[in-house]
């Protein structure tokens, strides 16, 4: 039996004055699925990606999220429908003066329903919460900017999930991580997928 679909673009067309970028893009999400879109760069993959994640407009075509229209006008538009990206630049997900606890529960202190006061305790414990559903063994305490390049790769993404998105997309999350490194990743992207994220995975390799 074939999942329906989370996520359809169809027909979807970009330009920026006289100068068209995408043509006609037709792409299908389903749940508990990884989609590679591959290509060169500046084959039009990242125009797509900020397309859908909220910070360019479509110039033509459509875009919907479990049969509803889908067109956010910011990231957090995005953010608050489902639709959740981890860019190629990943200081873009992780705040790397805070430690590894305050990163992964930063959105709910700072969003809507927060607490008044502050608790490290609790926020030790829900961030652990966080780790343990993602698989990742890290020391809640330890400050994000000394962690590797993969380590707070792993933070940005677990970050992403603590929104529990429908729709998860990584930019070329491979593109600085050695072979080793992107194995733990591609462990973690089978764990999103086994949970039932509509995962698009953009690379150029």
């Amino acid at each position: 039996m074939v999942a329906e679909a989370v996520f359809r673009v169809s027909g979807l067309y970009k330009s920026f004055g006289p100068i068209r970028v995408l043509e006609g893009v037709d792409l299908t999400l389903e749940p508990g699925t990884v989609t590679v879109l591959m290509g060169a760069n500046g084959a039009g993959k990242s125009t797509l990606v900020k397309i859908v994640s909220g910070l360019y407009s479509l110039s033509a075509g459509s875009m919907t999220l479990a049969g509803e229209t889908f067109a956010p006008g910011s990231p957090a538009d995005a953010m608050r429908a489902g639709v959740v990206t981890v860019h190629q630049n990943i200081n873009d997900g992780v705040v790397a003066d805070l430690d590894v606890a305050t990163n992964l529960t930063l959105d709910r202190l700072s969003g809507k329903g927060a607490r008044l006061f502050f608790s490290p305790r609790a926020v030790r414990q829900e961030a652990r919460s966080v780790a343990q559903r993602m698989g990742l063994d890290l020391d809640m305490k330890k400050q994000v900017g000394t962690l590797s390049l993969a380590d707070r790769q792993l933070v940005a993404i677990a970050r992403a999930m603590a929104r529990e998105p429908r729709v998860l997309i990584l930019d070329e999350p491979t593109s600085s991580l050695s072979s080793a490194e992107a194995e733990r990743l591609f462990a973690l992207v089978d764990r999103l997928r086994e949970r039932g994220v509509a995962i698009l995975y953009i690379s150029h390799r």
